[in-house]
């Protein structure tokens, strides 16, 4: 996701923030950019470019700029797509106040709209733009930076981290963190802020890392810290990295494993809010041309590989029922040995991390060439099948390190669930009636907090996995939506720790997986409330019949698994479709736990690559 990074010392500033942007290029990016406070020319120096870093440090090229305050920024698109307007540092409508951001604003179209009849004209397409500016307006009323700063906080509602530094303060860099990461670095020639502590690992190892609503007003040689609610003083003392700076990219994670577990609540917060606007869903890559085709699709296909094949699987529940379209998914190494039916009114979705994938890359041409509309859900920008594909959305989860993939998968999910309340609008309207759709997306907006509340299951999945670590063999069961989670439970496991595992379909576990069951055998079940609910109690109780050791994902404040489980991951409540995302994770947890017990390779499992570029 995007990075920031700050200083404000004695030495140059130019260099120690193009560096410092260089060392957090891991947490992906499209655009880059710095500011500093120019003392020679009396002005914020202002350097922003779409694309890599290379073309930042070119579009600076020799220029000597003499300043010792300054910040910069790494943007992932969510705003307004990626370009050198829409770039951070945003400056405010004066000129002399510069701001860098993460996250997002949720309310930002209603002050932008507030800001606009008050004289304000704005650039850019971004939140930060409005934010910078609302900052700027409450300077112009109390000429005092900090109660401006926390005035304008109070208004901001979302989840976001901010630095930024004004013309008339040389002396000062302020900062704020809530949800999203911020550290500060504290320098014998200065002080840092970052979003991760690798950008100024190199200048020092003591830091100070921000709480949620705290306000930190840094000076070279000194760090104020006071809550947004009251004002009060923060006393922290500072803590020592002992990390190098490989290990710092793990954000203070043992693996990139447990870090991208995380990182998920602001990869769906990030995914989600950008394409909710005026209670639709908006992509800003499906043009008018993209949607008229689209409401003449007949058919959807699913081709992926691994986990985007679960993703998949997720995906198919989604689309029949809210675009009520035949819909089927395929592992892309077979699809296009299977000679596959497909024409100008089929849609064939294609699901890769990579977007380098041999496999899903040979589906979709073999698509193309039969004349199907494609559509690639793709991380990475501007890889090879989202070039190829008639239209394609990202998911923007930022860079996924570990092997095994987890913030991925959610950020699928959640696009896919996105794109079946879309083609639902788009071609199911009588079903999907206002109301049904503002029901759906109040459901979506809730996710982030939800996903922070399953993470607290943590502690619980440590005692399960302990328990069970010396276990080889394990059973996973879902059904209707959580049947590809089953899937997806028993490969993270497989993939990481090297146990058999294996997911069915609960309905399915009669006709053969019932005679694995014994007092010996671990079975996680998938049991949250669906309409599918009564039917997995059942074969809960099947499987306690036989004393098997059950694991169960189920609804918080469910009590009727209580006498039946031994081991119980509560997710909280959610509607149907949505409740993959959550019950996905007590899995990842899961899997990464024992592995981590059995000193597995977490991070790079042996016989696996990142990205399958070869059949």
């Amino acid at each position: 996701m995007c990075g920031i990074v700050g200083y404000i010392g004695n030495q140059e500033v130019v260099p120690i923030l193009l560096s410092g942007l260089q060392h957090l290029e891991y947490r992906g990016y499209d655009s880059a950019g710095i500011a500093c406070l120019d003392y020679t020319n009396d002005s914020v120096f202002v350097a922003k470019e779409k694309g890599k870093l290379a073309a930042l440090k070119n579009r600076i090229g020799n220029k000597k700029v003499f300043a010792h305050v300054g910040i910069g920024h790494t943007r992932w698109a969510t705003h307004g797509a990626p370009s050198q307007i829409n770039a951070h540092p945003h400056l405010d409508q004066t000129q002399k106040l510069a701001l860098v951001h993460n996250g997002i604003i949720e309310n930002y179209a209603v002050l932008k709209k507030e800001l606009i009849q008050k004289g304000y004209r704005f650039r850019s397409e971004t939140d930060t733009e409005v934010a910078v500016n609302l900052i700027s307006y409450y300077y112009g009323r109390k000429k005092n930076l900090t109660q401006a700063f926390r005035e304008a906080l109070k208004r901001l509602q979302g989840f976001f981290a901010f630095a930024l530094i004004h013309l008339e303060e040389p002396d000062k860099l302020y900062v704020f963190k809530r949800s999203n990461p911020l550290v500060v670095g504290l320098g014998q020639s200065g002080n840092f802020v970052a979003s991760d502590v690798p950008a100024f690992l190199t200048h020092t190892r003591k830091v100070l890392y921000l709480e949620d609503d705290e306000v930190g007003v840094i000076e070279k040689s000194k760090i104020k810290l006071c809550s947004l609610g009251t004002g009060a003083t923060i006393r922290r003392k500072p803590t020592f990295v002992t990390w190098n700076v490989a290990q710092a990219a793990k954000g203070g994670h043992a693996h990139f494993m447990l870090k991208e577990i995380y990182e998920q609540p602001e990869v769906v917060e990030a995914t989600l809010s950008a394409r909710l606007k005026k209670g639709q869903v908006y992509f800003d890559s499906i043009n008018k041309k993209t949607e008229q085709r689209l409401k003449k699709i007949k058919q959807i296909h699913f081709v992926s590989c691994g986990t985007a094949y679960h993703a998949g699987l997720v995906g198919n529940y989604m689309l029949s029922e809210y675009a009520q379209l035949p819909v089927d998914a395929a592992v892309s190494s077979e699809f296009r040995y299977q000679d596959p039916i497909v024409g100008p009114n089929d849609l064939v979705i294609l699901i890769t991390q990579s977007g380098e994938t041999a496999d899903t890359l040979a589906a979709l041409r073999e698509a193309k060439a039969k004349k199907a509309f494609t559509l690639a859900i793709v991380n990475v920008v501007g890889s090879t099948i989202a070039r190829e594909a008639d239209a394609v959305i990202y998911t923007h989860a930022g860079p996924e390190i570990g092997v095994a993939s987890t913030k991925a998968y959610l950020a699928q999910l959640s696009v896919l669930a996105l794109f079946a309340l879309y083609m639902g609008q788009l071609i199911n309207q009588r079903k999907m009636n206002k109301q049904k759709v503002q029901q759906l997306i109040r459901e979506f907006k809730k996710l982030p907090r939800q996903i922070q509340e399953t993470l607290k299951q943590d502690a619980n999945v440590l005692r399960c996995a302990k328990a069970l670590r010396h276990k080889e063999q394990f059973l996973y069961l879902g059904r209707g939506y959580n049947f590809p989670n089953a899937l997806e439970g028993a490969l993270k496991l497989k993939e990481i720790t090297y146990a058999h595992a294996h997911g069915y379909a609960a309905g399915e576990m009669k006709h053969g997986p019932i005679a694995l069951v014994d007092k010996n055998q671990p079975v996680i079940c998938l049991a949250p409330q669906s309409k599918t609910y009564d039917k997995m109690l059942s074969n809960i109780e099947e499987i306690k019949a036989r004393s098997g050791i059950i694991i169960s994902v189920s609804t918080q404040g469910d009590k009727n698994l209580e006498k039946l489980i031994r081991y119980n991951f509560s997710v909280p409540r959610v509607c149907e479709m949505l409740s993959p995302i959550l019950t996905v994770i007590p899995l990842q947890l899961l899997a990464y736990h024992i592995a981590v017990l059995k000193k597995r390779d977490v991070d790079q499992p042996r016989n696996l690559a990142k990205s399958v570029t070869v059949e």
